[in-house]
């Protein structure tokens, strides 16, 4: 469990380093966009205020810078589309500013086509605040974007911040570049308004400065980013002490003036301090790419570490679950299904199980030993019913011949015996009779485990069943037998029922002290089976002979005066513990006899209809 886990963790941090490399790459394209309308912003206004014979160098460099933004945003829009988290990304204000860019490209071009006198100032205007609004839009859009990733890797979201500085830092310093080059380009002074617009962003950008090396110098990347920054930072001040007199001072120019640089000079300088700044950018998108490819190769090594570890845990997991299956749950089970055979069909073999020399061997021989015993008590058993059968059936030979013998003497002699030994030939005679009739309960307790096996099975309702017995017994006339409604209404299984119930009945009419009396039949149904009680109000017997009655040719009265042969009860108990239940007796003198038995249910498919269900109570 805990290596699945493990794998399923990997491959999450390796679906999320994806996420990261593709959002890092949509960054790093609209970066590359911000930093290439930048500087066609730039070109494009001093393009429109230079002389036309100093203006080819530019406009390659703004044709360069335009096709450059162009890629950038098709590719940041395109791996945007299979971003998971870009449908909760707006681009409309993007796309919407991009547009009216280039409805402003065509204006641009137009202008450059016609002299500088005819050149429609506004132009200049209207492309600045387009191209700075598209900048801002990408931006707030790049800041919105990142924080998804930021949460992913605090690192990242640093030097996402970081950046944001740098780029800010770079918007300032392009429009400061942009309102000189006008001045530079037009040959003319700067008015109030441009005048305090240039104060504001100097301000800004050398508060920019100060934040950005206090913020670099907690930066992890420290070591890397402040020699570029040193860099952009002497570009940028260099560039701007060329004309801080002219417009920092407080000095006015007059009108006739000119300004002591061109406006490609001018143009060249400052693309080089806004080219510095760019380059810090560029490292800080390179650095943050390389940590992403970082943390992708982290959670492949994880993936392919989790793996190999998983499969090595299945491996081994296959190994045990086949040493558990074939070395211990084959032999076992193959050990329970025979127990399970013995119990059912009283024939047990044991299974051959090889090679262990542990637990399992060790149970295994005392099956075979088990075998070997449950082999001779079968032996042992079958020939005890042979011996019972044939000696029942021997014995009956000389005992029907005794019988014959003494009724032959009887009428041979019948003048001449005396009274006395006609009465020992007849009692000589009703011994034999008795005999006979042990020898039959003998065979009959022998044969119990055969007879239910051989016996056809049918289902009868419990009203047909008590019925047949009442027929059968056909018990005096003051004497009633009461059956349960709820026996009355189920479907039992009539033999070795019958019998069972018969031998029940029979012992409470037979020992009953009084010439009339109540039996009563009761069942209650349980989950494993029914529970039958049968109740009489005979005499009662004493708890001391509570387990004698159940054994063989046991009787409570002496053998000449009792009416029993001592063998009912004693069947009754093998048949029950034939089927896996037990009886048992509730009784005490002069309080009757109440004899309980366990009886299982029918088996599902011998649960069909008997014949119609009887109500009738015997009264």
């Amino acid at each position: 469990m805990l290596v699945g886990n493990g794998v399923y963790e990997s491959w999450e941090n390796y679906k999320q380093a994806q996420r990261l490399k593709l959002g890092a790459s949509v960054i790093d394209a609209l970066y590359g966009a911000t930093k290439s309308w930048s500087l066609e912003r730039a070109s494009s206004l001093s393009i429109l205020h230079a002389p036309p014979e100093s203006t080819e160098s530019m406009h390659q460099d703004l044709l360069k810078n335009r096709l450059e933004a162009d890629k950038a945003l098709e590719l940041a829009l395109t791996n945007l589309a299979t971003s998971n988290f870009s449908a909760a990304i707006n681009t409309e204000t993007i796309n919407e500013h991009y547009q009216q860019l280039l409805q402003q490209r065509t204006a641009i071009d137009q202008a450059l086509t016609l002299p500088i006198a005819q050149r429609d100032p506004l132009i200049a205007k209207q492309y600045f605040d387009l191209s700075t609004a598209l900048i801002t839009a990408t931006q707030n859009f790049i800041l919105v974007y990142s924080r998804t990733y930021q949460r992913i890797d605090a690192t990242i979201g640093q030097q996402m911040t970081f950046k944001y500085f740098v780029w800010e830092l770079a918007e300032h310093s392009g429009e400061e570049y942009a309102i000189i080059g006008q001045m530079i380009a037009e040959n003319k002074k700067p008015t109030p308004e441009q005048q305090k617009k240039l104060v504001s962003l100097r301000g800004n950008i050398e508060y920019g400065w100060e934040i950005l090396r206090k913020f670099a110098k907690n930066n992890e990347l420290a070591e890397q980013l402040l020699p570029l920054m040193e860099e952009a930072y002497t570009h940028y001040f260099f560039t701007f002490d060329q004309i801080n007199d002219l417009f920092y001072s407080g000095s006015s120019l007059s009108a006739d003036t000119a300004y002591p640089i061109s406006a490609e000079m001018w143009l060249g300088m400052s693309a080089q301090a806004v080219e510095s700044l760019l380059l810090l950018q560029d490292k800080i998108l390179t650095e943050t790419q390389l940590r992403v490819d970082r943390i992708e190769d982290k959670a492949k090594q994880e993936i392919m570490l989790s793996t190999i570890i998983f499969l090595f845990a299945l491996i081994l997991s296959l190994y045990c679950w086949s040493i558990i299956v074939f070395r211990i749950a084959r032999p076992v089970n193959a050990m329970v299904n025979a127990l399970y055979t013995a119990t059912k069909d009283n024939t047990f073999e044991a299974p051959k199980i090889r090679h262990h020399n542990d637990e399992i061997g060790k149970l295994a021989k005392v099956l075979e030993v088990f075998q070997s015993n449950a082999h001779k008590i079968q032996q042992s058993n079958e020939a005890l019913e042979r011996f019972a059968y044939i000696a029942a059936h021997d014995l009956k030979t000389p005992l029907r011949a005794v019988d014959t013998i003494s009724q032959w003497l009887e009428e041979d002699l019948e003048d001449l015996l005396p009274e006395k030994s006609k009465q020992h030939l007849d009692e000589l005679r009703r011994r034999v009779k008795f005999m006979d009739k042990l020898l039959d309960d003998t065979l009959e307790y022998a044969r119990i485990d055969a007879t239910m096996e051989s016996k056809p099975t049918e289902i009868i309702s419990g009203q047909q069943l008590i019925d047949e017995i009442t027929t059968l017994l056909n018990p005096p006339a003051g004497f009633n037998i009461n059956i349960a409604e709820q026996l009355a209404q189920i479907n039992l299984k009539k033999f070795p029922l019958q019998q069972i119930l018969y031998n029940l009945i029979n012992n409470a009419i037979k020992h009953h002290d009084k010439e009339c009396g109540t039996v009563d039949i009761h069942i209650e149904e349980n989950a494993s089976g029914y529970i039958f009680s049968v109740r009489d109000d005979g005499p009662g017997i004493d708890p001391r002979y509570h387990h004698k009655i159940f054994e063989m040719f046991q009787t409570l009265q002496p053998r000449d005066k009792s009416k029993g042969r001592g063998m009912g009860l004693a069947i009754v108990r093998k048949i029950i513990a034939t089927t896996g239940g037990a009886i048992t007796i509730e009784s005490d003198i002069g309080k009757g006899a109440i004899f309980r038995f366990t009886w299982p249910k029918l088996e599902p498919e011998n649960t069909g209809d008997a014949c119609a269900n009887a109500r009738r109570r015997y009264a």
